[in-house]
């Protein structure tokens, strides 16, 4: 990693050796699809497809409200045997039943918050000291310490012990 600092003078911060090794596995975190090209074509496909039919609907909508119609919104409307008036009267309701339902749910918050008050019964959890890791017994104090040091660790083989298994 490096720093600019006063000046135009760049300051590493570590050597280029472990900044070359850090990007090489950096690049082994990134996720590489194996999808195959056809299922990705599909994909787009049906993505275009779903956002025409958003816009198509919200054109249908618009169209009610500021009682605008042509010819392919007329037909859709036909089809469906609605007119603007109809549409405006579903908005409407649907207004009217969503500001309900909004009312009482923030009503039934206030009087919650006023019956019980805000209840921090709940306290966040203590630090775990480096005692209660290394009373767990399940890694060395030495590997305990790299993970702790270092940014970036590869290990050749699980220094994780394995749980004891109780047999009942």
């Amino acid at each position: 990693m490096e720093f600019a600092g006063q000046g135009k003078q760049e300051q590493s911060v570590e050597n280029k050796y472990a900044a070359e090794k850090r990007r090489k596995t950096c690049d082994d975190f990134l996720v590489k699809s194996k999808q195959p090209f056809i299922n990705k074509i599909f994909a787009f496909l049906l993505n275009i497809l779903l956002w025409l039919y958003m816009a198509v609907i919200i054109y249908f909508f618009l169209s009610a409200v500021l009682d605008y119609n042509d010819y392919y919104i007329g037909l859709l409307k036909i089809s469906f045997n609605m007119s603007n008036h109809d549409i405006r009267m579903f908005l409407i309701k649907s207004f009217v039943y969503f500001s309900i339902f909004f009312t009482i749910l923030m009503s039934w918050k206030y009087y919650n918050k006023i019956r019980y008050g805000s209840l921090n019964r709940r306290s966040k959890p203590l630090k775990t000291t480096d005692e209660d890791m290394m009373n767990l017994n399940l890694i060395d104090l030495q590997v305990y310490n790299i993970l702790k040091k270092d940014k970036v660790i590869i290990f050749e083989k699980n220094p994780i012990r394995e749980l004891e298994r109780r047999s009942n």
